[in-house]
């Protein structure tokens, strides 16, 4: 099980909800023996919207540039989100947690260069909505919360 800390708060939203999702998804996407070795602090911020023109961001914040064995994450989330749209983007960050913990997406900290398994990325030719990364997290994000709903509801 990740080790999730949760920092800050939401305006229509518990912790223990945010805590409980974020460990769900974390467990979904990286199963369990990856998941336990992984450290992700998640910061609920005003207005961060306004000032990054984003709901979320997530990051590594460990250092090992030679081999990009990334184990410590942030996510930063717009607190002033309503509740699905905010385990949506919750979940959306999680998915580029999975993706820079497996090593399917490398930032080349060079300009706007990423790799994604083993493919040299350039945001600003290729474009936000057409990068890899972006269509498998909007993808997955909308299946993470579905399966959130369905066992919630049980």
């Amino acid at each position: 099980m990740a080790q999730i800390k949760i920092y800050g708060s939401a305006k229509k939203m518990e912790k223990r909800e945010i805590k409980e999702a974020s460990l769900f998804f974390c467990d979904n996407l990286l199963g369990k023996r990856l998941s336990k070795h992984v450290l992700v602090k998640v910061r609920l911020r005003k207005n961060f919207y306004k000032s990054t023109k984003c709901f979320g961001m997530a990051t590594w914040t460990d250092i090992d540039a030679k081999n990009h064995n990334h184990r410590e994450f942030e996510v930063e989330i717009e607190s002033d989100l309503g509740p699905v749209y905010l385990l949506r983007t919750l979940a959306h960050e999680l998915v580029h947690v999975k993706q820079y913990a497996r090593k399917e997406l490398i930032d080349m900290c060079s300009g706007n260069y990423q790799m994604w398994n083993k493919v040299m990325y350039n945001e600003n030719i290729v474009g936000y909505k057409n990068l890899p990364w972006e269509k498998e997290a909007i993808e997955r994000e909308k299946e993470l919360y579905k399966l959130w709903v369905e066992y919630k509801s049980k």
